[in-house]
């Protein structure tokens, strides 16, 4: 059998280069090249593959129409803020927070309560919007979605409170970063809060003794000045409202980067009793003109938290915070705190 095919293959490739044109060398010249288009459409085709399958967006964008109703409907039940902005290519205007209150096919219903007066000529501009949501598989967590609107008009609602009508997103964007659940802590759950500049800790005092760190740049509390507000916190970080005298009466340059020491006082959910935090922050936003002495917000994340030594209390040790993981005791408050205002109050 292997002489028989020798033998075949050798008599065809005699004809071959002797110029003999024979039906055995005509078969296997096309098998030969036949084969070889073969195998080099195969290999093209499996080249390309993997391009084929791959998304035609990003894997963080919500493109379905009932997906994208199913979340915004969502954030009006659950009255998220939301962080507007005009877009970045138009520039000018500053960001303000507002509440999406009505979504359907057509449109957006956004509630602006920040804005006490509106230029018309911003119907048509252009905005970027982001919201947060608690999802139901990871309750503890709000996801922060962002999305391109256009404002289609805008009316006075009830209480003169101006409301846009925007146009129904294309897409949401799920952003890869996860945040804690953040409170807005009624005043009584706050006893204290104090800053003091990183620089004014480690010149004048130690770190690991509060009792060196001296009078407080900004202090609130029911026996002293107050001089800051605390407007919301997470296991992550907080956000604070420096008062206008405050910011008047103090020379204090204020940068995005900066550190501050804070030490604060919050009440158990419950009233059971209270715990004294000590925390080093940074600086990741000026709400307002960082050199604003009217109005000024900060936006903090936790860098390291002081860990009393055992007792009795001789000093801190310092401990990085993971951003990720943020301050488990805080982030813990915050959502027992956000439980209990939602069962006796139903204002979470």
């Amino acid at each position: 059998m292997d002489a028989s095919i020798n033998d075949f293959f050798t008599r065809v490739f005699e004809d071959i280069l002797a110029g003999r044109v024979t039906l055995e060398s005509i078969m296997v010249v096309l098998a030969f090249f036949g084969s070889f288009i073969l195998l080099t459409s195969l290999a093209f085709v499996f080249s390309k593959k993997p391009r084929e399958v791959m998304l035609d967006h990003p894997a963080t964008w919500v493109t379905e129409y009932p997906r994208i109703m199913e979340l915004l409907d969502a954030a009006v039940v659950q009255r998220s803020k939301v962080r507007v902005s005009f877009h970045r290519d138009l520039g000018g205007a500053r960001s303000s927070d507002g509440t999406l209150i009505d979504a359907n096919k057509n449109d957006l219903t956004l509630e602006m309560s920040s804005i006490k007066t509106i230029n018309p000529a911003w119907v048509g501009r252009t905005l970027e919007l982001n919201f947060m949501l608690r999802l139901p598989d990871q309750p503890k967590i709000l996801s922060t979605f962002s999305f391109i609107s256009e404002i289609l008009s805008y009316h006075q609602g009830q209480n003169d409170i101006l409301q846009f009508k925007i146009s129904r997103p294309l897409r949401l964007e799920l952003n890869q970063n996860r945040m804690h659940l953040r409170v807005e802590p009624p005043a009584k759950y706050v006893r204290s809060l104090k800053l003091w500049t990183e620089d004014d800790v480690r010149h004048n005092g130690d770190p690991r003794d509060p009792d060196s760190w001296g009078d407080a740049l900004y202090s609130a509390g029911s026996e002293m000045a107050q001089e800051i507000e605390m407007d919301n916190i997470s296991g992550g970080g907080m956000r604070v409202e420096i008062v206008p005298g405050a910011l008047r009466a103090k020379n204090n340059k204020i940068a995005v980067n900066q550190q501050y020491y804070g030490q604060f006082t919050l009440a158990d959910p419950e009233f059971t009793g209270f715990t004294t935090h000590y925390v080093l922050m940074r600086v990741v936003k000026c709400y307002d003109d960082c050199d604003s002495k009217t109005k000024l917000s900060l936006g903090l994340i936790f860098s390291a938290m002081g860990v009393p030594n055992e007792p009795p209390l001789t000093g801190l040790k310092w401990r990085t915070v993971n951003r990720d993981f943020g301050i488990r005791e805080l982030d813990d408050w915050a959502y027992e705190l956000h439980l209990e205002l939602y069962r006796n109050k139903g204002i979470a």
